[in-house]
């Protein structure tokens, strides 16, 4: 069965889109108003919108965000200043006009938006039904809506690590028959760019299952790497970006700042290695390290004008991401063509070869950078094999 592949996009959205058109990488786009206007929307063409979503973007409502502000229904734009319990009066026009804008754009799908919470929330539930899920299903019953409902939801790695907690969100969600699909997304706050805590990404792996099994379709929102090991859930649906706020979910982005963020070290993705080292080690082991190159790299027309420059890339090369798109598209057509035993066994040798090739890096000797490592491979081999005792055995 095919795996459906979307752009998850932020700044610099249009290498997204030129992915998308030009190379064929992905099956659609995920749009992010914190990073694109609604000008800039009204200017996208009808195969980019038709084959996208639009991510309403609720998370913050009092964000300050000046692209955000562009919208009419956001609830800090239609509340004049949100405040929350003045916004229960107005979250039924919020609703209406949210749904009317996805709906005259015509949009792939309708997606409800939720909000952000960073504790674990006693009231989550009524919350949210509140902010949004009553108000956009009463919307959507007065327009008759014929396209698939999604609902957005924000967690975080406590919530989904809580059994209790996660499951009665699990059951709430499960209640509505009206919502086709959920929009997952998790907000781990680690120290790493890949997921290293194997019980973590279990109990991940679990909520998507748990929400596949009980009939719901699922798009999981903000995917790094990992999200290779989703495809192991027949029908997942997955994201790919291009900078780090892309590919691991937080609020951040949404909060008005005056401090200076060094922009981070370029780095190269690796489909040998399951993850993106800094570009000038990457240049090390092409040039001293063939035997392992061969295994880890796979050439793009992009990588190779990186190399061939004579100033090494900035973090912001759109080759760099492009790069990673054609690779991370590959991967995912190897796995669309097999079962779901068949993908385990793929993805099992991927994570052995890619200890393999970590281990002959490290001895050659080359001490890659922190995030370059390879610790998130034994967690994902442990991860990926108690997936499959547990669920596809």
């Amino acid at each position: 069965m095919p795996i459906t592949l979307l752009h998850q996009c932020g700044h610099n959205a249009n290498w997204n889109i030129d992915s998308y058109r030009d190379d064929e990488c992905g099956d659609g786009l995920i749009l992010s108003p914190v990073h694109q206007s609604q000008p800039t929307i009204d200017k996208l063409g009808d195969d980019i919108i038709q084959a996208s979503i639009f991510d309403p973007q609720y998370y913050l409502p009092n964000s300050q965000k000046k692209k955000l502000k562009t919208y009419e229904f956001f609830p800090e734009v239609i509340s004049g200043g949100f405040d929350t319990l003045e916004f229960s009066t107005l979250a039924i026009e919020s609703a209406r006009s949210c749904l009317g804008f996805q709906l005259e754009k015509d949009f792939h799908r309708i997606m409800i938006p939720a909000r952000h919470f960073s504790d674990m929330e006693p009231d989550y539930i009524e919350k949210q039904e509140v902010y949004t899920v009553h108000p956009f299903l009463q919307a959507i019953e007065e327009e008759g809506v014929g396209k698939e409902i999604f609902l957005t939801l924000p967690l975080t790695s406590r919530m989904l690590m809580h059994d209790r907690y996660r499951t009665n969100i699990l059951n709430w969600i499960t209640s509505y028959p009206e919502i086709d699909g959920v929009y997952l997304l998790v907000e781990d706050d680690r120290a790493s760019k890949q997921i290293q805590d194997h019980n973590f990404l279990k109990k991940y792996l679990t909520s998507v299952y748990e929400l596949r099994d009980a009939g719901l379709k699922v798009l999981v929102g903000h995917c790094n790497t990992e999200a290779l090991l989703f495809t192991l859930i027949e029908g997942c649906e997955i994201t790919f970006g291009a900078y780090e706020n892309t590919r691991m979910f937080s609020v951040d982005k949404f909060v008005v700042s005056d401090e200076d963020r060094r922009g981070p070290r370029a780095r190269l993705y690796m489909p040998g290695l399951l993850n993106w080292i800094q570009y000038p080690q990457a240049v090390e082991i092409r040039d001293g390290l063939g035997s392992v190159w061969d295994r880890i790299y796979s050439e793009t027309t992009y990588a190779e004008e990186a190399f061939e420059s004579a100033i090494d890339p900035h973090f912001n090369y759109p080759g760099l991401y492009k790069h990673y798109f054609l690779n991370f598209q590959e991967q995912i057509d190897t796995l669309s063509e097999v079962s779901d035993s068949q993908r385990y066994e793929i993805l099992r040798d991927l994570l052995r070869n890619a200890q393999e090739n970590y281990y002959e890096i490290e001895r050659w000797p080359l001490d890659l950078d922190r995030h370059g490592r390879g610790d998130h491979i034994e967690p994902w081999l442990d991860s990926l094999n108690w997936f499959y005792r547990s669920f596809l055995s």
